[in-house]
């Protein structure tokens, strides 16, 4: 029998590992409604680094109200660690100071992380100003967000079926 050995993260442990993006709210929350709760997803190639970054996080912040490993992998030996926080307006500075940590452990410069939030397919620097702009705040803010995203997606489908139905009709397709 095996028994894993713990001594905790060095600097640099995890370079090369965690990827530099972050999805914010695009899966649910296990600790609450995702109204109330804010769910930060990052990429680690292998399970062991994951389980790292885990034990790193929920052992290391108390505005971290849960970390787990995706019980699968999402392609070759990647997976998926979630993060959830309490959605809070001053929220950044809790998540800005999580990454200042991680880029001891990753080598990822606090400038180089960027994060997409719900179904969003752009990435955009992390930074307060983007953060606060996208990333909803208050619990009012996500069900409004959440509903605008859905409508602005909706019009879109609708807008996208409208020109192939004209392109059809026209004989351009």
């Amino acid at each position: 029998m095996s028994k894993q050995l713990d001594e905790g993260l060095q600097m640099n442990d995890l370079k090369y590992l965690v990827d530099d993006t972050i999805h914010i709210d695009e899966f649910n929350s296990k600790m609450g409604q995702a109204s109330d709760v804010v769910t930060l997803s990052f990429k680690v190639k292998d399970l062991m680094p994951a389980t790292d970054l885990v034990s790193f996080l929920e052992n290391g912040y108390d505005f971290v109200l849960d970390a787990d490993v995706s019980t699968g992998e999402i392609r070759d030996n990647e997976r998926l660690v979630f993060v959830e926080v309490q959605r809070r307006p001053g929220i950044f500075k809790y998540v800005s100071e999580m990454l200042d940590d991680l880029n001891h452990l990753t080598g990822i410069d606090r400038s180089s992380w960027k994060f997409r939030w719900y179904k969003s397919n752009d990435y955009i620097a992390m930074n307060e100003e983007n953060f606060e702009k996208f990333v909803p705040l208050t619990a009012e803010g996500y069900e409004k967000s959440i509903e605008e995203f859905n409508k602005v997606k909706s019009d879109t489908k609708k807008l996208n079926n409208d020109i192939e139905e004209i392109k059809k009709l026209s004989g351009i397709n």
